[in-house]
């Protein structure tokens, strides 16, 4: 018996009434995201050139100095000038030769312009001296290298240098200084560095001395500042005042010397008569005595000396000492004074009014003026202008000339002067203020009330332009009257 066959399963496509469902597909797209991750590295490599580039500009310049001895320098050692730190020292060897000691230091980027043709450099050290001990602060600390730049700002720029084995005996030379020759038939006392002296007062120095070319007498050059140059004329005599002499007699060992500094240190000291005769110039030559005549001390020339802050051959005026002094009150009464500078010209005295006539509050007849320790009677000013007065009085001490006034347009470079023996102050024109007064002075520059009337002089010619008015420290140039007196 047969069984019937069972169907087989269907592979047809199936109907539409019972599809399957379709499977998803992914779609992939792309999105465009913007990254931060590589600015991070891009401003680290912007900071990285600008510190290259800053380390580039402000590099400074490296030289190489040969010095015939170290004298204990060492790397990072300092380089100064006046005082101030403008480069350190990189390197320190030997020379190939082995004569000397090449040093190789590296100049701040402002301080580039040091390195030039007539540059000097030496090492500052504990040193003893004609002008004393110096170098003491190297005793504990370390040596330095000084530098003193050329004279010429346009020389040409230099990278290597040969350095001093001592330091310049004089650091500086002005224009109109005085370079003299001395001849002696001994050495003494001279040595370079040693002071030439007028009246005991150092007005120099000696640079350098040695035999003569033909060794028949000993030769020093010697150097006179410029504000001293007027006192060395063609019969002014020369001295070694170094040393002391001693003289045994019945009374007793005596001892003479010019001072303690000339018996410990030397030097040279000068006298010049009234007639003097004319100033001299660079390279004049002088015998130097072994020891003064008895009428060279007596010697006592009326000599106007000037300054290294004015043309050679102006000279300094001379002003005096004023006081003012008054009685006030009527009731109460109070006795009062005004001190200050005046200036003796051809006819009288030139200064502030407040000094030259009495105070608004003043007694009659109570006020009285002394010049010089001298009593000056108070009549009414020849003029008064600007703050200023003319009185007329007799001569008192060393007139100005009044070919020596002169009143400015615009502010200049002056030089304010009082005290004979204290150093002029400079005033720079870039302090100055036009008012219509005269001229204001910066208020950075503060001023004693001891300096009021003070001389103050043009630099450019040397002549007297104006004089210093004080209140309160602040201090301005009240300017000479137009026209002039």
């Amino acid at each position: 018996m047969s069984t019937p066959a069972s169907p087989a399963p269907s592979t047809s496509p199936a109907t539409a009434g019972s599809a399957a469902p379709s499977l998803p597909r992914a779609i992939v797209t792309v999105e465009r995201r913007t990254s931060w991750a590589w600015v991070v590295p891009l401003l680290a490599l912007l900071f990285v050139g600008y510190l290259g580039w800053q380390a580039w500009t402000m590099r400074g310049e490296r030289l190489v100095v040969l010095f015939d001895q170290g004298h204990g320098l060492k790397i990072g050692d300092e380089v100064r000038h006046r005082g101030i730190v403008v480069g350190r020292v990189e390197h320190i060897d030997l020379v190939p030769s082995l004569e000397g000691v090449q040093v190789t230091v590296t100049l701040r980027s402002h301080a580039g312009r040091i390195a030039r043709q007539g540059t000097q450099f030496w090492i500052v050290r504990p040193r003893v001296g004609p002008s004393g001990v110096t170098g003491l602060d190297t005793v504990v600390g370390p040596r330095w290298v000084a530098v003193k730049p050329g004279d010429d700002p346009a020389a040409d720029p230099r990278r290597e240098f040969v350095g001093l084995s001592d330091p310049p005996v004089v650091e500086e030379v002005f224009p109109g200084d005085l370079e003299i020759v001395l001849q002696a038939k001994n050495r003494g006392s001279l040595q370079p560095g040693g002071p030439v002296m007028y009246r005991q007062v150092r007005i120099g120095t000696v640079l350098s001395v040695g035999l003569a070319s033909d060794g028949s007498a000993v030769e020093a050059r010697v150097h006179v500042e410029q504000a001293y140059a007027a006192l060395v004329r063609e019969r002014t005599r020369f001295w070694d005042s170094g040393g002391a002499k001693f003289n045994v007699g019945i009374t007793g060992v005596s001892m003479e010397m010019d001072s303690l500094a000339s018996l410990m240190i030397g030097g040279v000291s000068l006298a010049t008569p009234r007639d003097g005769g004319q100033p001299v110039r660079t390279g004049h030559r002088f015998a130097c005595a072994p020891e003064p005549q008895k009428e060279w001390l007596e010697w006592d020339p009326a000599v106007p000396i000037g300054s290294a802050l004015l043309p050679p051959g102006a000279p300094l005026p001379a002003p005096e000492r004023a006081q003012l002094a008054w009685r006030e009150g009527r009731v109460f009464r109070s006795n009062e004074s005004r001190t200050g500078w005046v200036l003796p010209i051809e006819g009288g005295l030139i200064g502030p009014a407040d000094l030259l006539k009495p105070a608004a509050d003043a007694r009659a007849g109570t006020a009285s003026l002394e010049v010089a320790g001298q009593s000056v009677p108070l009549t009414n000013p020849t003029w008064e202008q600007g703050g200023l007065a003319m009185l007329s009085s007799p001569v008192i001490g060393r007139p100005w000339p009044k070919s020596a006034l002169r009143r400015p347009e615009a502010p200049e470079d002056c030089l304010i002067v009082a005290d004979s023996t204290a150093a002029p102050i400079p005033l720079a024109a870039a302090r100055l203020t036009t008012r219509n007064d005269g001229w204001r002075i910066d208020e950075a520059m503060g001023f004693d009330a001891s300096m009021h009337g003070a001389c103050v002089l043009s630099r450019t010619d040397g002549a007297l332009v104006g004089f210093l008015l004080v209140d309160r420290r602040a201090g301005r140039v009240a300017l000479m009257p137009s026209p002039l007196p």
